[in-house]
């Protein structure tokens, strides 16, 4: 994922991405109403944010249309999923942290903590001895 995206991403357009990339796979289409369903948001919300990702070339979006990922946004909603898997993965199998709990601190995790240090949680992941955990 290219730095300059990442820094022009505030974490509410990132969940936004996130969750066209959610819904995706449940769905064959996005519609405005589906993210303001699961982002307990009004559609006027939804519209500002589905503006702007399509101004940074992320989605596809016509007003009263589907929205689409672009290759560059699918690229993006990946790359927080792998994040949140590996913190999730961090979180409960390695300092056992219960599932809802390790849910939300993934989520803020994911947020806050620079590409550094998600890097050296991914690979003490990857070294930390299967049956110790």
């Amino acid at each position: 994922m290219g730095d300059e995206i990442k820094l022009e991403l505030t974490e509410n357009l990132e969940d936004y991405i996130f969750d066209i990339y959610e819904i995706l796979k449940e769905a064959p289409i996005v519609r405005v109403k589906d993210i303001a369903k699961r982002r307990e948001v009004k559609l006027s919300s939804v519209v500002v944010a589905a503006k702007s990702l399509a101004e940074k070339g992320l989605i596809n979006y016509q007003k009263y249309g589907y929205i689409t990922l672009t290759e560059k946004g699918l690229e993006i909603a990946k790359s927080i999923e792998n994040r949140k898997r590996v913190l999730y993965k961090f979180l409960t199998e390695i300092l056992k942290v219960n599932h809802e709990s390790a849910l939300k601190d993934a989520h803020k995790m994911e947020h806050d903590l620079s590409e550094e240090t998600i890097g050296k949680i991914i690979d003490f992941t990857k070294k930390y001895p299967k049956n110790s955990y």
